[in-house]
C-alpha cells in the first residue's frame, strides 16, 4: 500500500475543462446538467495506491478508481483491472457493491468486435476465474458508457456488508443474454442492496433482452421509467415516486445526443424530481449503439 494523496476523499469530475488532481479522476465527458463532482467516498485518512487503483477505505467501506490506457488491448485491460479489485476486496475482507465504467469508443470496432463486447469477455473472463460457478451469484450492480481517448476507467464502491443483488423482473439478466450481444455476456446485476443502501444500475429502455424503439427518444423515455419503477418495488422501496424521496436521492442521466437535453430536462425535473444539486446529467455513449438514453440512481431505504 502507497500512499498517493492527503485528500480525504475520492471522487469522479466530469466535463473537458476538468483536470486530474489527487484523490480526483477526470472522466472528459460533457456535462450537460447538475453536479461536476461525483463524490465516492470520504474518510478521515489519506488515500493509497494499490495496484492500478486510487484507495480510500474505512473499516467497514472503500472505493477505488483505476485509470488505464489501453494499449495492451481492451480485453486484456478489463480482465487485469477486474483481477486487481477481486484481489484488493478479498484482502480487505469487503464485497462490491457497484461499479462505473468508461469504455473509450464503447460503440467502436477497433478489432472487427465491438468494444463494449470486447470489455465484456475481459470482465467476464475475470469473474468466471475468481469465482467459478458463483460468478453469476456475485456480480455487481454496474454501469458502462463511452468515454473520449484511449483509457478504461472503472470506479467502485463496497464495503464489510454483504449486498443482495437484485434483478428487473421486467428484463432477462445481463448475465443470462444470448450470445447475440457477444461471445461474452455483460457481468452485472440490476441494482444492489448493501444494508440501508440501493444502488440501481444503468436502466434503459430494454425488455427482455431486447432494445426498444429504436430511434424513438419519448419511447426510450417511457419504457426506462418503466423499469425503474419496476426497480422500485423489487428493492422494497415502493414507488418511484416514494423513491425521490427518500434519503441520499441521487440520479444520474447519460444522453447520446446533447440535442436530447432541452426536450428531456423537464421530464427528469418531473419524473425523476431532478435538480442542479442531487442530479449529473451527462453526454456520453450507451452501451447499445441504438440506445439514447440510460438512467441509474442511490438512495436510502
Amino acid at each position: 500500500m502507497t500512499p498517493v494523496h492527503d485528500s480525504c476523499s475520492l471522487a469522479l469530475s466530469y466535463g473537458e475543462r476538468c483536470t486530474d488532481s489527487p484523490g480526483t479522476v477526470v472522466i472528459p465527458v460533457p456535462l450537460l446538467s447538475g453536479q461536476e463532482r461525483e463524490i465516492l467516498l470520504t474518510t478521515d485518512g489519506q488515500g493509497s495506491i494499490r495496484g492500478s487503483y486510487q484507495i480510500q477505505e474505512t473499516e467497514t467501506a472503500s472505493a477505488g478508481i483505476a485509470s488505464c490506457a489501453i494499449d495492451e488491448g481492451l480485453e486484456a485491460v478489463s480482465h487485469r483491472l477486474y483481477r486487481e479489485l477481486f484481489a484488493l476486496l478479498l484482502d480487505a475482507g469487503q464485497h462490491a457493491h457497484r461499479l462505473w465504467h468508461y469504455v473509450p469508443d464503447i460503440n467502436g470496432k477497433a478489432t472487427g468486435l465491438e468494444n463494449y463486447r470486447v470489455f465484456n469477455i475481459g470482465r467476464r473472463r475475470a469473474f468466471d476465474e475468481f469465482f467459478g460457478p458463483q460468478a453469476e451469484c456475485l456480480m455487481p450492480a454496474a454501469s458502462a458508457v463511452g468515454s473520449p481517448g484511449q483509457k478504461l476507467v472503472i470506479a467502485f464502491v463496497g464495503g464489510k456488508t454483504p449486498p443482495r443483488f437484485l434483478e428487473n423482473p421486467r428484463q432477462t439478466p445481463a448475465y443470462l443474454y444470448p450470445q447475440d450481444y457477444g461471445p461474452k455476456t455483460p457481468s452485472f446485476a440490476r441494482a444492489a442492496v448493501a444494508g440501508d443502501q440501493v444502488y440501481i444500475s444503468g436502466t434503459a429502455s430494454i425488455s427482455g433482452h431486447e432494445t426498444r424503439h429504436a430511434d424513438d427518444l419519448m419511447g426510450q423515455w417511457e419504457v426506462t421509467l418503466q423499469n425503474l419503477e419496476a426497480m422500485a418495488a423489487e428493492v422494497g422501496a415502493g414507488t418511484w415516486d416514494e423513491v425521490v424521496h427518500r434519503p441520499g436521492y441521487r440520479v444520474k442521466v447519460y444522453l447520446r445526443h446533447e440535442r436530447d437535453f432541452k426536450q428531456l430536462w423537464p421530464l427528469m425535473q418531473k419524473s425523476l424530481a431532478a435538480t442542479q444539486q442531487n442530479s449529473i446529467v451527462l453526454q456520453a455513449a450507451i452501451c447499445r449503439a441504438e440506445l439514447d438514453l440510460e438512467i441509474e440512481a442511490s438512495f436510502k431505504v
